[in-house]
């Protein structure tokens, strides 16, 4: 499906990733424009399985996020990197995960949401 709306819309939470119609260049983290060409053409899809790259727990949150905060860096097709919240159990680089839905990071007066992913 082509979109012809710009991934920014407020509220608007990413559970899909982007692909240029005019590059095919891929991306997830949202932007209007296409990075390498400039294009606002786009197609989205879903985000399938990916693997571990890098993990971390971070214990010293800012106020309204969890702590522990188990985060993983995360290969997907298409080149397609991302931060995520860890959901389940220990995960370590190499693994296979699949990205699980978008989850409430921070409550309180910023709300703000992002990708978790649990092991497949």
């Amino acid at each position: 499906m082509t979109e012809t709306k710009s991934p920014l819309a407020d509220g608007e939470n990413i559970d899909r990733a982007f692909k240029c119609t005019a590059c095919s260049n891929h991306w997830y983290y949202t932007r209007a424009r296409c990075a390498e060409c400039g294009s606002t053409s786009f197609e989205t899809y879903s985000l399938g399985t990916g693997r571990v790259v890098a993990t971390t727990t971070v214990h010293a949150t800012p106020p309204g996020v969890r702590a522990p905060n188990r985060l993983g860096l995360i290969q997907f097709d298409d080149d397609i990197r991302l931060v995520a919240q860890v959901d389940g159990p220990e995960i370590s680089a190499g693994d296979s995960v699949e990205f699980g839905d978008i989850t409430t990071l921070r409550s309180g007066d910023s709300p703000s949401a992002g990708p978790r992913v649990r092991l497949e």
